[in-house]
C-alpha cells in the first residue's frame, strides 16, 4: 500500500482525530500538573514522570485504537471481493509498521529521558561541574626576561589542565595543539599569532592565559580567563606570590581559583562574593553543609577559612554557628573581624547586618534581612530553616511560616541524615500550635516519628495532644515514653504537660501529671525538675527550700532566682524575695536578651503588679527575648494577663 492511501485510509477512519484527541489532552495535563505540583506538594520531577507515563501509553493506545475501534477487518458474515480484502490487509501492515516505528521512537526517547534526569549518584556530596565547550588553555608567557623559566610557562598551562579534565569540566585545547596548528598552517596566508590560531580554526568558548614576571625576588603570576567568540575578558584572577625557587605554589594557588570559577559559575546567582573561591574551599563548605556533627562542622568551615581567606561564606557561617550554641560573645568577636568585599556587594552587608541585630536583639532588622536572603535563596534548607525560625520565634509571626515552608519539598528527604528538616519540622508544628491547627501539627510530627525517632518533637506532640483534648493519645504516648526515654527526658514531657493543664486552668490533670514527678523515687529526679513540679504545685514552702539548694549550685541561673524570689513572696518571706530580687538585678550582662526582664516580668506576675509587669515584659521583648513554646502566653505566670490590651501589645512587639 502506497503512503498517501495510507493516509487517506487514517483520515477516513478518524484515525487521526482519535491520536489528535490523546496528544491534546496529554499536553493539557502536563500543563496543568507543571504549574499545580508545587503547591500539591508533589515531587519536582512530577512533570518528568508524568512525560515518560505518557509516552509508554502512547503506543498502547495506537493498538488499542486498533483493537476495539478499527479491528477487525472483516466483521462477521461480511463478504470482501479480492481487491478490498488485499487493500485492508495492506492498512493493518501499514498500522502496525507505523505502530512498531512509534513505540521504537518512544522508548528511545523514554531512555534519554531516564539517563539525563535520573542516572546521576545523588549520594555524592561533591560539586559536580557542568560540562561546557571546549576550553583553550595556553602557555603562560615568561616576562622576567630569563629564559631558564621558560620550564615554568609550560608547567603552569600543563597543571590547570590537569585541573580542568580531573574535574570534568569541558574538552581541553592544550598548547601542543596550538603549536601542532602552528606548523601545519606554515606557508599559508595567516598570521602565525596564536590567539588567531585557536580562534579562526579551533574556536573555544573561553580561553585561558596568563603571564609572569619578577618582583622583588619573587615570581607574581596573573591569569585571565577570555570569552572565545567575543574576545572580552570574563575574568581577571587574583595574582599570586610566591618564591622564585618554587613556582609550583602560585601554580597550585591559581589552578585553585579557576577551577573554583568553573565549580561556581552556574551558580553566581547564590554566591556571596564577587570572585568564586577556591575549589579546595569550596568542597569543605560543601561537606561542612552535609555535616550534622557539630564538632566535624566548624573544623570544615575552618578548613575552608584556611583554604581561602578571602571565603566569606565560611566567616558568616561560623559566626551562625556559635551564635546558635549561645556563644554570643566568640560569634560577636568573629563577626567584627569578617569584612565585606566591598561595600557595595549589598548581600554580603545584608548578612553582616542580620548578625549584627541578631547580637543586639534587633529582631525587626534580623527578621527584615533574613527574608531578603530568603528571597535570593529559597530553596537552601538553612537559610529556609532560619527564615522559620525567626518569624516564629524572633518576631512572632507564626502565620508566616507556612509559605516559606512549603517552599522546600519535603516528600523525597531522609530526616535520618538532615538535621535542617527535622528543625523545619519543628518549627511548622509549633507555628500550627500557636495558630490553633492541632490536627496538622500533630499529623506532621507523627508523619516524621514514623520514618525516625526525633527527641526535640516529643515536646509539641505533648502540647498538641493537650491542646487539642487527646489525652487517651497523650497517655499512650507517654507511656511509650516511660519505656524507651531516660527518666529526665520523660520528667521533662510529664512538666510540659502539667504546665499546659494550668494554662488550660484543669489544675486536678495538672497536678496529677506533676506528682508523676513528685512522687518519684528518691535520686533518680533531678533537683530543679523536682523544685519545678513543686513550684506549679504551688507548694511554695516545699518549692523554696529545694531552690535553694539548686541556687547554691547554680547562682547565676536566672530561671532558679525568679522562681526563688516568687516563692519567698508567696510565703510570705518578703526581706528574702527583694534580697533575690537584687541579686538578680546585679545579674545584667550583654547578650541576655531581656532574660532578666523576663524574669521580673515573672515576679511582678505572681505579685499582680500590672504596671511592673507589662514594663519588665516590654522591656524584655525590646531586647530580643523570643517568643517560645515556653515563654509569655505559653507561660502559667502570664495565664491572667494574656487577653489584655497591654499583653497584646508585647506579643505584637515585632509586627
Amino acid at each position: 500500500m502506497k503512503l498517501n492511501s495510507f493516509f487517506k485510509q487514517c483520515h477516513e477512519k478518524e484515525v487521526f482525530k482519535m491520536l489528535s484527541i490523546y496528544v491534546v489532552s496529554a499536553w493539557v495535563i502536563l500543563q496543568v500538573l507543571s504549574i499545580t505540583w508545587q503547591p500539591l506538594g508533589l515531587p519536582q520531577k512530577s512533570v518528568t514522570f508524568l512525560i515518560i507515563i505518557l509516552l509508554l501509553c502512547f503506543p498502547l493506545y495506537i493498538f488499542f485504537l486498533w483493537k476495539f475501534r478499527l479491528a477487525p477487518i472483516n466483521t462477521p458474515g461480511e463478504e470482501l471481493d479480492e481487491k478490498e480484502e488485499k487493500k485492508k490487509v495492506g492498512f493493518k501492515k501499514m498500522y502496525f509498521s507505523s505502530l512498531g516505528i512509534i513505540t521504537s521512537l518512544c522508548v528511545i526517547t523514554v531512555f534519554l529521558i531516564v539517563n539525563k534526569n535520573f542516572s546521576r549518584d545523588k549520594s555524592d556530596l561533591l560539586p559536580v561541574i557542568v560540562k561546557s565547550d571546549k576550553i583553550a588553555v595556553l602557555k603562560f608567557g615568561n616576562n622576567t626576561g630569563d629564559p631558564k623559566y621558560d620550564i615554568v610557562s609550560k608547567m603552569a598551562s600543563d597543571w590547570i589542565i590537569h585541573g580542568i579534565t580531573e574535574n570534568q569540566v569541558a574538552q581541553v585545547i592544550t598548547q601542543d595543539l596550538v603549536d601542532e596548528y602552528k606548523t601545519i598552517l606554515k606557508g599559508k596566508k595567516i598570521d602565525e599569532d596564536e590567539t588567531t590560531i585557536v580562534k579562526e580554526y579551533l574556536k573555544p568558548s573561553k580561553i585561558i592565559s596568563g603571564n609572569f614576571y619578577l618582583k622583588n625576588g619573587n615570581l607574581l603570576f596573573q591569569g585571565m580567563l577570555i570569552d572565545g567568540k567575543t574576545n572580552k575578558t570574563n575574568i581577571s584572577f587574583k595574582p599570586t606570590e610566591c618564591p622564585a625557587s618554587n613556582p609550583l605554589q602560585c601554580i597550585e594557588e591559581l589552578n585553585e581559583s579557576i577551577t573554583g570559577y568553573f565549580i561556581t559559575e552556574d551558580k553566581k546567582g547564590l554566591m556571596l562574593q564577587e570572585t568564586p573561591p577556591k575549589y579546595e574551599a569550596y568542597k569543605f563548605l560543601l561537606e561542612a553543609k552535609y555535616s550534622n556533627d557539630n564538632q566535624e562542622y566548624i573544623n570544615l568551615l575552618n578548613k575552608a577559612i584556611t583554604a581561602d581567606s578571602t571565603y566569606f561564606e565560611p566567616k558568616v557561617l561560623r559566626v551562625a554557628h556559635f551564635y546558635n550554641q549561645k556563644e554570643f560573645k566568640k560569634s560577636d568577636s568573629l563577626l567584627k573581624l569578617i569584612k565585606p568585599d566591598s561595600y557595595t556587594n549589598k548581600r554580603q552587608l545584608n548578612l553582616l547586618n542580620m548578625y549584627e541585630a541578631l547580637l543586639k536583639g534587633d529582631n525587626h532588622t534580623v527578621y527584615k534581612s533574613i527574608l531578603k536572603e530568603y528571597e535570593i535563596a529559597p530553596f537552601d534548607l538553612k537559610t529556609n530553616r532560619t527564615a522559620l525560625v525567626v518569624a516564629l520565634q524572633y518576631v512572632n509571626r507564626p502565620e508566616d511560616v507556612e509559605a516559606i515552608y512549603k517552599t522546600v519539598a519535603m516528600d523525597s528527604m531522609n530526616l535520618q541524615n538532615c538535621s535542617d528538616c527535622t528543625t523545619r519540622i519543628y518549627v511548622k508544628a509549633y507555628a500550627d500550635i500557636e495558630l490553633g491547627k492541632y490536627r496538622e501539627a500533630i499529623s506532621i510530627i507523627e508523619n516524621a516519628q514514623n520514618e525516625t525517632e526525633v527527641k526535640i518533637l516529643n515536646r509539641p506532640l505533648v502540647i498538641a495532644y493537650v491542646r487539642s483534648g487527646k489525652e487517651d493519645a497523650l497517655s499512650q504516648f507517654l507511656r511509650k515514653i516511660n519505656i524507651i526515654a531516660t527518666p529526665a527526658e520523660t520528667q521533662e514531657l510529664y512538666l510540659q504537660a502539667g504546665k499546659e493543664y494550668l494554662l488550660k486552668n484543669d489544675i486536678p490533670k495538672a497536678e496529677e501529671y506533676f506528682n508523676k514527678i513528685t512522687n518519684a523515687e528518691s535520686g533518680i529526679v533531678d533537683s530543679k525538675m523536682l523544685a519545678d513540679a513543686l513550684y506549679y504545685k504551688e507548694q511554695f514552702a516545699k518549692a523554696e527550700k529545694v531552690l535553694k539548694e539548686v541556687h547554691t549550685k547554680k547562682p547565676k541561673d536566672i530561671d532558679v532566682l525568679a522562681k526563688l524570689a516568687i516563692s519567698n513572696f508567696k510565703i510570705g518571706n518578703l526581706s528574702e524575695a527583694k534580697k533575690n530580687l537584687n541579686i538578680l538585678e546585679n545579674l545584667r550582662a550583654a547578650y541576655q536578651f531581656g532574660e532578666v526582664d523576663y524574669a521580673l516580668g515573672q515576679y511582678y506576675a505572681a505579685a499582680n503588679n500590672k504596671p511592673e509587669l507589662y514594663k519588665h515584659l516590654l522591656k524584655a521583648v525590646a531586647s530580643g527575648h523570643l517568643y517560645h513554646w515556653k515563654y509569655f502566653k505559653n507561660d502559667p505566670h502570664f495565664t491572667k494577663y494574656i487577653n489584655s490590651k497591654e499583653f497584646e501589645e508585647v506579643m505584637n512587639f515585632w509586627k
